[in-house]
């Protein structure tokens, strides 16, 4: 009787170890599932974020981009003409200027003056232009430096130029800091007031004195920029009217 009963508790114990086994087998094999389930949906809510993401960063680049480009086609077409007098409140129209160039009578005139002292003095106006011819009414006191009127200028190492240098008319461009002399000639500097002329159409620059021209070079096009003055060295500049006008192409 007892030899009976000790067999039934052991079956019964074994019985108890087996479907504890197989429960702890089935709840770790669950649980494996389940992590690897929330893995899962993790990794796909992880890669659908990721591609909304990119979706949208592609779309807005795209988008970006395209408006830029559109905008710089047209700019490099076709320009707004401008007309600037110097008075106080055309200073609306500068994109920035130097602390150097102030405005100020000159005589009986109202002037926008340079002085470098040694260094370098400047102004850019607003708004981009393409092909464009550029007139300065100005006037230099002493010739010891040099004046640049600047068009297409996108930075201060990419423009284009006419520049005065004594004597010296030098037309050019500067590409990534780097100057590049299109045409250079000798012509006699008037003591009084007078018009400095650049024009920029297609691949055709010219400089002009008082409408003569003196220099003429050929490059490949630029990108539409902003137009403007400089002076550098010890000479004063005074400047009176600025004048732009968009040009077609010439071939």
């Amino acid at each position: 009787m007892k030899l009976t009963i000790k067999k039934i508790s052991y079956g019964f114990i074994a019985l108890t170890f087996v479907f504890a086994v197989s429960c702890g087998g089935s709840s770790s094999s669950e649980t494996e599932d389940h992590e690897h389930a929330e893995g899962m949906e993790h990794s796909e809510a992880t890669d659908n974020n990721n591609e909304a993401t990119e979706h949208s960063h592609d779309e807005g680049g795209n988008e970006t981009e395209a408006h830029e480009h559109g905008d710089a086609t047209a700019e490099s077409v076709m320009g707004e003409a401008f007309t600037w007098m110097a008075m106080e409140e055309s200073k609306d129209m500068l994109a920035y200027k130097t602390d150097n160039v102030m405005m100020m009578k000159h005589g009986e005139d109202n002037v926008m003056m340079f002085s470098p002292k040694g260094g370098k003095s400047s102004c850019m106006f607003n708004g981009k232009q393409g092909n464009v011819g550029v007139t300065a009414t100005i006037k230099l006191d002493g010739n010891d430096g040099e004046v640049k009127l600047i068009h297409h200028s996108t930075d201060k190492d990419n423009y284009e130029f006419v520049a005065l240098n004594g004597n010296m008319m030098n037309l050019g461009r500067v590409e990534n800091g780097e100057e590049k002399i299109l045409d250079s000639k000798e012509f006699e500097l008037p003591t009084d007031w007078f018009t400095l002329t650049v024009t920029a159409a297609g691949s055709h620059f010219k400089g002009y004195i008082n409408d003569k021209m003196i220099t003429h070079g050929h490059a490949d096009e630029m990108a539409a920029g902003y137009v403007g003055l400089s002076a550098s060295g010890n000479s004063m500049l005074s400047v009176k009217k600025v004048e732009a006008t968009p040009l077609e192409a010439e071939h």
